[in-house]
């Protein structure tokens, strides 16, 4: 599957730590080979939205099956990411 970002992902992992965003890369990047890995949540009330943790931090994506896209579009700290 293709993987697309939204354009908060791209400014917070710019923002970051150079670390930590490699590490989210690479975890985003597997999401590409199989967008259910074992730790992934379904989130409720959303449809085919799901978060991984990595580390301190969530990554939320939503498939689109259709168009064979992961598209990420919020990644923060757990405390924060799901603020609107």
């Amino acid at each position: 599957m293709r993987i697309e970002f939204g354009t908060k992902t791209l400014k917070f992992l710019s923002k970051s730590e150079k670390s930590d965003s490699t590490r989210i890369f690479k975890r985003i990047e597997e999401l590409g080979e199989n967008p259910y890995p074992q730790d992934a949540k379904k989130l409720k009330g959303e449809r085919d939205v799901y978060r991984i943790r990595v580390g301190d931090f969530r990554v939320l994506y939503k498939i689109i099956r259709e168009d064979e896209v992961v598209l990420v579009f919020r990644v923060d700290q757990r405390s924060r990411v799901y603020r609107r």
